[in-house]
This record gives C-alpha cells, sequence and structure tokens, in this order.
C-alpha cells in the first residue's frame, strides 16, 4: 500500500476515534476492529512505553511482559524519535488513574 494511501486511512482511523465519544463506543470500536492478538500488542507497546519512560531496564521489561528486545528497542526508537503519541497517551492514561 502506498505512503499517501496509509496517512490517509490513518486520518481516517484517527477521525474515527475522535469522533466516537464515550470510552465505551471506543472500546467496542476496537474490539470489532482487532483481534485479541493485536490488542493486546498494542496495549503491551503501550506498557512497554511506560515503564522505559519509569526507567525500567531493558530485561526487566521483558520479564514482566514477556516480550523481545527488539521490540522494546523499537518503542524506546519511537519514544526518542517519534512525534510524542506514546507520552501523550500514557500521560493522559496517568491522569484518567488518579
Amino acid at each position: 500500500m502506498a505512503y499517501q494511501v496509509q496517512e490517509r486511512l490513518i486520518d481516517m482511523l484517527a477521525g474515527i476515534l475522535a469522533e466516537l465519544k464515550t470510552q465505551k463506543a471506543i472500546r467496542d470500536f476496537l474490539k470489532d476492529l482487532l483481534n485479541r492478538q493485536e490488542r493486546a500488542m498494542l496495549a503491551r507497546r503501550l506498557l512497554i512505553a511506560e515503564m522505559l519512560l519509569d526507567g525500567a531496564k531493558y530485561h526487566e521489561i521483558c520479564a514482566e511482559l514477556n516480550c523481545g528486545s527488539a521490540t522494546v528497542a523499537r518503542v524506546e526508537r519511537w519514544l526518542h524519535f517519534g512525534r510524542g503519541g506514546y507520552e501523550r497517551a500514557i500521560q493522559t492514561k496517568r491522569i484518567y488513574k488518579k
């Protein structure tokens, strides 16, 4: 799939998520859109990012979340060179948990 098509699709997905007003509506959409393994993968990446930001070491993350060091390295790379999405999501998660 061409990069421009991917970008249009991600914009569409972001717009859909923004328009779904309740947590239940978003949850239902994600459960319909993603299979159990895909949902677990996304949640695990968010937890990896949170643990990295909290100062956890690779081996601790891999042991706790049952993931490979390559996955941790990818998430760390996105944390450092991405668009700040992980940080915003984790900040929102922490506010939501209070």
